[in-house]
C-alpha cells in the first residue's frame, strides 16, 4: 500500500516534471512569436472570440483603436470603415486610407500576427476648426489673412491644443509643442 502510493506520487512528479520541460522549451522557441505584441492575452481573447462567435473582426482589449482578423483580407476592414461613416480612398503598403464626407481621414495599418491572423491599427484624425482656419490662413501674406492665423493662434494655450492644431512635437525631455509665433509649451505629466 505505502509502496503503491510513493509509485503514484514519483509517476505524479514524472509528470509535472515533462510537462514543465515541454512548456519550457515550447516558449523557449515560440517566445518571439508569442510575445511580438507584448502581452499575448489581448490576441489569445480575440482569438477566441474570433473562433467562437459569428464575427470578422474583434476589437481587441485594452486597445481604442487596434482590432484583429482572421485573414488580411481589406474588405473586412472596408466595409466595417464604411460602417463607421467612411470611405476607401486607396492603399499605400500596409495602410488603407478612409474619407468621410465630412472631410475627416482614417489609416487603417495591416500586420500579419500569424500565418492565420491580421492585427489592424486604425487612427482617425478628427478636424478642428483651429486646424482648418490654419491651414487656410498660413500659407498666405495678406493683412487679413495675418490677422486670421494670429486670432487663431491665440486660442492654442497649452500643450494639449498645441498638438491638436498640428504643431510638431520636438523630442525632447518632457515633450514640447511650439506654434509658429515662437510659442512653446511642455506637456504636464
Amino acid at each position: 500500500m505505502v509502496f503503491e502510493h510513493a509509485l503514484k506520487s514519483k509517476k505524479m512528479l514524472l509528470f509535472v516534471f515533462v510537462t514543465l520541460l515541454i512548456l519550457g522549451v515550447f516558449l523557449s522557441l515560440y517566445s518571439s512569436v508569442i510575445f511580438q505584441e507584448g502581452n499575448p492575452w489581448p490576441q489569445v481573447k480575440g482569438i477566441v472570440q474570433l473562433n467562437f462567435s459569428n464575427t470578422d473582426m474583434v476589437k481587441l482589449s485594452g486597445s481604442d483603436n487596434k482590432y484583429i482578423t482572421k485573414s488580411d483580407n481589406p474588405e473586412i476592414i472596408k466595409s466595417f470603415m464604411k460602417e463607421k461613416g467612411y470611405d476607401f480612398t486607396e492603399q499605400m503598403g500596409a495602410g488603407h486610407l478612409f474619407k468621410s464626407p465630412s472631410g475627416e481621414s482614417a489609416v487603417a495599418v495591416h500586420r500579419y500576427y500569424s500565418h492565420y491572423y491580421s492585427l489592424w491599427n486604425i487612427t482617425e484624425h478628427k478636424e478642428n476648426s483651429i486646424v482648418e482656419g490654419l491651414r487656410d490662413c498660413l500659407p498666405k501674406s495678406d493683412m487679413a489673412s495675418h490677422e486670421k492665423c494670429n486670432e487663431l493662434l491665440k486660442q492654442i494655450t497649452d500643450y494639449n491644443s498645441c498638438v491638436g492644431a498640428g504643431f510638431s512635437i520636438m523630442k525632447s525631455n518632457p515633450p514640447q509643442c511650439a506654434t509658429p509665433d515662437g510659442r512653446t509649451f511642455v506637456r504636464a505629466n
